[in-house]
Order: structure tokens, then sequence, then C-alpha cells
């Protein structure tokens, strides 16, 4: 096992019916907050107006920054920027997924310096300061809600072809209180819900399966456990009110990212997410949909180099029966199929076409992940295999 620092400083408030705790949560931290709202059904469904009715309850006065979407852009960032320094705002409030909460922790870091917030993500400066975080989580995914990482995508160019999808990591932007209800992902439709599991295990099983030298039995413990929790709750899909399955699935998309698994790993990166961040990007495609196109591709790439991990993986996670005489190559290969198979009857795509993704882009695809602020050290061959692969 490696040497590891563990930091976590976030209040974690879980369960049924906790969501009505956000106005005591924000109030601690300020009375003046910029509440940040995705796009879609949350709005239909009252869930903001609810929101701020809680925490006017607490004499909190409440600002709201729209228009977030998926892959969120940095332009509404430096909207919410400006609003907080204006409106002199004390606390963050997100609720929502992963695109919420992300753009919440970057409006934080952002207003509290004079430099551009981009400069954060490019490596350029380092955030020296940042406004308090309530993430409110509503969909079981990203587990930003507990993690030092924020995914942001530089759309100032009027040319989306030159946009970049970049992620910062810093201990700045732990949120102060995350808040799992899973009563507020009831409402998340099937193909996020799946979407959303997948992006889960990717979390885990980048690190998993990239780090196949060290011995850390309860690292490997603990990514199989999120991932079987996942396989074995995939029967939400069609229950999707059942809420025991929301909260196992919840918690282990919180779990999966902040970073408990991956103490004492060699930890050299998320080879599969950086791949996305550039597809994403380049074509807006779904997260999780695209990590359930690239990791299983990525994935064969790797088990035809080292297949050890993948024999451990398919006997404990996948329960998957060895035939005799068979190699461990192959024995790993009919693992990552079974996985694909999930996938597919998750109704998940299985393909970069089905992201947006042409031939033509491919090159442009490998400079740009080559070219990411990232540290993983890829081969640009091994990028160009995977797109082929899943292509």
């Amino acid at each position: 096992m490696k040497n590891f620092q563990y930091y976590s400083p976030t209040q974690v408030i879980f369960g049924q019916g906790t969501f009505k705790e956000i106005g005591r949560s924000v109030v601690q931290y300020g009375k003046r907050a910029l509440l940040v709202e995705i796009e879609g059904p949350l709005e239909e469904l009252g869930v903001f107006k609810q929101a701020i009715e809680l925490m006017e309850e607490q004499g909190v006065t409440v600002f709201e920054q729209k228009g977030v979407t998926a892959n969120p852009h940095l332009t509404i960032v430096d909207q919410g920027i400006q609003l907080v320094k204006t409106e002199k705002i004390e606390v963050i409030v997100a609720v929502g997924g992963g695109s919420s909460i992300d753009t919440a922790k970057a409006i934080a870091i952002g207003a509290t310096s004079e430099k551009d917030v981009w400069s954060f993500f490019t490596g350029e400066n380092e955030p020296l300061a940042t406004l308090p975080v309530v993430a409110v989580s509503t969909i079981a995914a990203s587990g930003s809600e507990m993690s030092c990482h924020c995914i942001l995508t530089n759309d100032r160019d009027l040319d989306s072809s030159q946009w970049k999808k970049w992620a910062l990591h810093h201990e700045r932007l732990f949120p102060k209180t995350a808040i799992i209800d899973a009563e507020l992902t009831v409402s998340v439709p099937r193909k996020l819900t799946a979407a959303g599991m997948a992006d889960i295990n990717s979390h885990v099983l980048e690190g998993y399966f990239d780090d196949q030298l060290t011995n850390n039995a309860l690292g490997d413990y603990l990514a199989e456990a999120v991932v079987k929790t996942i396989l074995e709750n995939d029967f939400l899909l069609e229950d999707l009110s059942n809420i025991e399955a929301r909260e196992n699935v919840s918690w282990s998309a919180t779990l999966a990212m902040n970073g408990i698994a991956d103490c004492g790993r060699m930890m050299k990166g998320f080879p599969c997410h950086w791949i996305q961040h550039a597809i994403g990007a380049m074509t807006n495609s779904s997260h999780g949909e695209g990590l359930a196109v690239i990791e299983p591709a990525w994935l064969r790439n790797e088990a035809k180099k080292n297949s050890q991990k993948f024999v451990r993986f398919n006997k404990n996670v996948l329960d998957l029966p060895r035939k005799e005489n068979i190699s461990d190559e192959a024995y790993a290969l009919e693992g990552i199929d079974k996985l694909r198979k999930i996938y597919d009857q998750w109704g998940l795509p299985s393909t970069l076409r089905e992201l947006g993704v042409t031939r033509e882009m491919i090159p442009k695809l490998v400079d740009e992940i080559m070219s990411n602020n990232e540290s993983y050290e890829f081969d640009p061959e091994d990028i160009r295999v995977t797109l082929e692969d899943c292509y």
C-alpha cells in the first residue's frame, strides 16, 4: 500500500426527508445565498421553489443563478461570480447533480479572487480562498457533493470545436455540507439513472484497474463493493420509485468519489474520464453515457497488457464462472464483455457514433486528450486504439 493523506471536511446529512435541512445548513454560513439551478424538470417539480422557501424560513435572502446545463459552462460561472460580488453573497447553494454542484464550486472560488477563474483550471493560478458551498444531490452520479473535484467546459469561444472540458482538483472545492435525500432522485428518468450508475462504476474502476501492482486489499474490496452494490440494485431501472435501491445507489455514488477507495493506490489518474471530457466538450454528449461507451474499450486494451486484476474482478464482482483451460486474458475479456452487455441492458449507448463523434474527429480528440491539463501520462496509441475499438 502506498503512503497517503486523506482529508474529507464535508458534513453529510443522509436520508429520506433531509432536504428540509437545507435552510438550517445554509444559515450557518451566511444570510445571503446564491442558489445554482440547472435547466430541466427540477424547476417544474417545484424543487427550487421549496429550497428557496426553506432558506427564507431561516432568514436567508436567496438570489438565483439559472441556466446551468449538462457539461457546465464557464460563461454561466462568470455570470454567477459577478452576481456574488455585486450582491455580497456569502454562501453558494447547489441543488442538482454534478453540473450544478461543480458550477457552484467554481463560482465559490472565483468570487473570492480577482484572478480569472479559468486560470485555476489551467494551473496558472491556485485558489487561495472560497465561499462555503452547500450541495444537495438530486441524482446519484458524480459524487461531487463530497469531493474535491470540479469539471468545467470553457465555452467562451464562439467556435464550439475549440471548447475545452477540464478539471480542477483542490482541497478548497470540498462542499461544507452535502445533503443526500434519495427522495429527490425518484423523478430522475431511467436513462439518466443508468448513465449515473455507469459514472459511479467508472469512478472506482479506473483506479482499481489502472493500479494492478499495489497491494491494497481494503481499497480493492471497497471498490468492488461499490460496483457490486450498483449491479445488485440495477433492478431500480425497472422500478424507479424504489427508494431503498435509490438510497443504495446514492450512497455508492458519494463513496465512489470521496477518495476513500483510492487511499493507498498509485492513482495515476482517471483515463476514461479524461477521454470523455474531450468528447463531451466537442459533442456536448452525456458524461455517463460517454463513460459507458469508453470504459469497456479502455479495459479491453488494459486487459491485454495485464489481466491479473480482471481475474479477481470477474470472481468477486461479476460471479463469472471460469471455463477449463481458458487463459487469464480470455477470461478477463469475457468479464469486460459481460460488463458491456450489462450497460446494453441498461439502455446505454455502445459506440462513439451514438455520442455524435465522427471518424474525422478521432485525430483531434487524441490531440486534445494529450494536451489536457491533467497529470495522467497517456500513450497516444492507447487513446487511438480505445477510440477505434468503440467507434
